[in-house]
């Protein structure tokens, strides 16, 4: 299983995702947070088929599962679980290594200067 925490930012929730390969082409995500938003992806994301003929993964944002449920769930349109969930799924699977992403915000020099 691979799991993931993730901190959404300025609305306060967090959520930890678990991503379970379920056969050779198949895996199963749960997600865990005090959002209902975010939650109600999961009986969307139980068995999805991620490679092979016919996948649902790993597609074009509008036609990947992941981001087709988000967009029916999610209303905060920046939210970053769908990409953490993607994410997961790759290293589940063995497409890419665990390495945590990060999104800093930097202040302007110049605003920096003037307050």
């Amino acid at each position: 299983m691979t799991r993931v925490e993730v901190f959404a930012g300025v609305c306060g929730h967090s959520a930890i995702v678990e991503v379970s390969k379920v056969d050779e082409g198949h895996v199963q995500v749960v997600i865990h947070s005090a959002c209902e938003q975010i939650t109600d992806m999961n009986p969307d994301l139980t068995r999805l088929q991620w490679k092979g003929k016919g996948h649902e993964v790993f597609k074009r944002m509008t036609e990947s599962v992941v981001y087709q449920s988000a967009a029916k769930h999610i209303r905060h349109t920046a939210c970053p679980i769908p990409a953490a969930i993607l994410k997961a799924i790759e290293v589940e699977v063995g497409i890419a290594v665990p390495k945590d992403v990060t999104i800093t915000f930097k202040q302007d020099a110049d605003r920096e200067a003037h307050g």
